[in-house]
């Protein structure tokens, strides 16, 4: 799911006694397996969670027609009717600009729209529901700009901008915005707020592109949700939009494995990485599936990029952490914890197991400290509650101690 690779934080749990079997892709949204990215996620299967490869139970649903043709750049008559009273025609292109953005942030007399969805959505339900991560935005910016007759283009970031896990899926987020040709220059339109970072590399994309990781982000969504036979209609959708799309190819595969299919997962990834020697979605899923399988031998050539994706990975080191606090091992902990934030400073879930390993050793000032970032970052009601509850407790214990 791409992502607006960069999912809002829940304070939420990962789920920690499993490895990412898989590593997905997104595109650009706001969510990303460890498959591969398309503007979104990426997964990587992983040999230390259970019954990989193995066929797992799933719902005998299949994507609609409808689900797999719908045009996530369709302008509905609602969307024409309200922009169009509120941008005028007749103006600059620079004028008609920034009405187009008035109208789509004020949250008075326009959308007022939001990041904060997990989901991908079409342009016309982000127009209706007001939210949506990077991908969800940029496809209602450019459908409403493009209808203004703004030359507007989707700009694709190739770079991971955060990373998360479901379940036993790893995720790592990209990004999209968008860029409008102006008379004096180009206009750049990004919807995260750290959008004045400078990007090492990005490229405008085709709108069928652009439609290839709307597709690759569903499917994406899917298969976290348990559903692999829809997820891979939708990657095979996006393959058919844009046959170079190599993070929906990833995340095929990593579809095919979960339906108890490893020789077409295998195929998959080979052709990717027949393609892309260095790409480590790709490598790392590959040789997670053959040390899955027992066949050390195939997986020695892939091992070194797994090795090196998966230090890339703050929550791999998270769960080293984790790991290393079951084991009653709190230096490690504490060490592996620092590693992970280092690499994605802005996860609760990192200061919050970082509080516990200082809690452990003694350090309870450092526990607090790191108990009340957690806290900053967090974003749910019942899980700031609990946290509050830690801090206080900590504050107890300071006030009991010597």
């Amino acid at each position: 799911m791409s992502p607006c690779y960069h999912s809002p934080k829940t304070g939420s749990h990962p789920e920690t006694e499993h490895m990412p079997t898989s590593i997905l892709s997104p595109s650009i949204l706001a969510a990303a397996l460890l498959l591969s990215p398309a503007a979104s996620q990426g997964t990587a299967l992983n040999d230390e969670a259970p019954g990989i490869g193995a066929s797992r139970e799933t719902p005998p649903s299949k994507a609609t027609a409808q689900d797999i043709e719908i045009d996530p750049l369709a302008v509905t008559p609602e969307m024409r009717a309200f922009v169009d009273q509120r941008v005028p025609r007749s103006q600059s292109r620079q004028v008609r600009l920034l009405a187009l953005q008035d109208a789509i942030f004020d949250p008075d007399d326009g959308l007022g729209v939001t990041y904060g969805s997990f989901a991908t959505n079409t342009a016309a339900d982000t127009f209706l529901e007001g939210s949506g991560n990077c991908l969800s935005f940029t496809l209602l910016f450019v459908a409403l700009a493009q209808h203004l007759d703004l030359e507007a283009y989707f700009v694709e970031v190739n770079e991971v901008t955060g990373w998360s896990q479901q379940g036993d899926l790893g995720l790592n987020h990209w990004h999209m915005y968008a860029e409008v040709e102006l008379d004096n220059g180009v206009e750049r339109v990004d919807f995260l707020s750290w959008s004045e970072r400078r990007y090492r590399s990005r490229r405008r994309i085709t709108e069928a592109r652009a439609r290839a990781h709307y597709h690759s982000n569903i499917g994406a969504e899917k298969l976290t949700a348990g559903d692999p036979r829809q997820a891979l209609a939708h990657f095979q959708r996006s393959l058919e939009l844009d046959p170079s799309f190599s993070p929906a190819k990833v995340n095929m595969a990593v579809a095919y494995r979960r339906l108890g299919q490893p020789d077409k997962a295998a195929a998959g990834l080979l052709e990717v990485l027949d393609a892309k020697p260095g790409n480590t979605v790709a490598a790392a899923n590959l040789a997670s599936l053959y040390l899955a399988e027992g066949r050390q031998d195939d997986a020695k050539k892939w091992l070194a990029q797994r090795e090196a994706f998966l230090n890339r990975n703050p929550f791999h080191h998270f769960r080293l952490g984790m790991r290393a606090l079951q084991a009653d091992e709190p230096l490690q902990a504490r060490k592996h914890f620092k590693r992970a934030i280092t690499r994605q400073p802005d996860e609760a879930i990192f200061f919050e197991q970082l509080a516990a390993a200082h809690s452990r050793l003694g350090e309870v000032r450092k526990a607090r400290s790191n108990l009340r970032r957690a806290w900053r970052l967090t974003y749910d009601p019942e899980r700031r509650e609990l946290l509050e509850n830690r801090l206080r407790e900590s504050s107890s214990r300071l006030a009991d101690g010597p």
